[in-house]
């Protein structure tokens, strides 16, 4: 019943990521049509689509380390011997988890403030603090994905089990 859930938020999630982008194409070719063939502009898109491109780019961020395609220099760990492999990536996925909890930590102190001045953005009118809760919101989701690596990885150099890339491997 978990993994069903699991399963369903990633679905959610990458339909989200998908319709995200879609929708910053759609807005920003009625902003170039607008603005250069009638001559008018919306103030809020420019605004609007800075904060749903943040938002794709956290959200895009943790669907990668789950399909392990996050950014790597893998040169060293492809070359290495079995144990080897798992220890590189047990060091790699603990420093990611960690920076990415940091990136956490601080998103939130900045939110927090943020909400406590009440200010709000200039041309949306939302309070300031909304554009940056994906980034503390889904900041802790990738360091999770990143300990859950972190702790395969380690349970697989205690059993010595072969090296396997962690594309696909769990459904984090």
């Amino acid at each position: 019943m978990l993994m069903k859930f699991i399963n369903k938020v990633h679905v959610i999630e990458e339909l989200f990521v998908g319709y995200a982008l879609l929708l910053v194409a759609i807005i920003a070719s009625i902003q170039v049509f607008m603005r250069y063939v009638l001559n008018l502009s919306f103030d809020w898109v420019e605004e609007a689509s800075r904060h749903l491109v943040v938002m794709i780019t956290f959200i895009g961020a943790g669907i990668c380390v789950r399909y392990g395609s996050h950014f790597a220099m893998d040169a060293l760990v492809q070359y290495a011997p079995n144990r080897v492999k798992h220890v590189l990536n047990v060091v790699s996925n603990l420093v990611s988890c960690i920076v990415m909890f940091v990136v956490f930590y601080f998103s939130w102190v900045q939110i927090e403030k943020l909400h406590r001045f009440e200010s709000i953005t200039p041309a949306i009118e939302m309070p300031m603090y909304v554009p940056y809760l994906p980034i503390g919101i889904f900041s802790i989701v990738i360091s999770f994905r990143f300990f859950l690596l972190f702790i395969d990885h380690i349970i697989a150099f205690v059993k010595n089990s072969p090296f396997e890339n962690t594309k696909e491997k769990r459904s984090l």
